[in-house]
């Protein structure tokens, strides 16, 4: 026989009613003494490209493909975002954006998609249909 027997089988009553699982999760959940610090530091983390210079015989590309889409076709969109300008010029990052096409106004330089609304100007890469 275990020498703790008693203790293991013994029932402790505490006049509390008992805590629900769900909220004692909550006590050991972690927490960020420093707010915001993680964000910062993913931020500093971040790797900013140039924005891309375009031939212009691929620019002639890239427009011919976009007028050939059709409202609900679907469209993967290969382009820059800009998140600053350093010295003049744009930095930002590279994103893919997969949704179905809407419209793309030349006049104003914009193509919509159902999830998104993209500069032509920013576009890289067009893919779909």
């Amino acid at each position: 026989m275990n020498i703790y027997q008693d203790i293991i089988n013994a029932r402790r009553s505490s006049g509390y009613p008992k805590m629900a699982r769900a909220d004692r999760a909550k006590i050991f959940a972690p927490f960020s003494a420093l707010r915001g610090l993680d964000d910062s530091l993913a931020a500093r983390e971040l790797r900013y490209a140039p924005r891309p210079e375009i031939a212009p015989d691929r620019a002639e590309q890239l427009d011919r493909r976009l007028r050939a889409f059709r409202r609900g076709d679907p469209v993967t969109v290969t382009w820059f975002e800009r998140l600053k300008t350093e010295n003049g010029a744009d930095l930002g990052r590279y994103r893919v954006t997969t949704g179905e096409y809407i419209a793309s106004h030349p006049a104003s330089g914009v193509l919509l998609l159902t999830n998104a609304k993209i500069e032509t100007r920013d576009i890289v890469d067009l893919g779909g249909r």
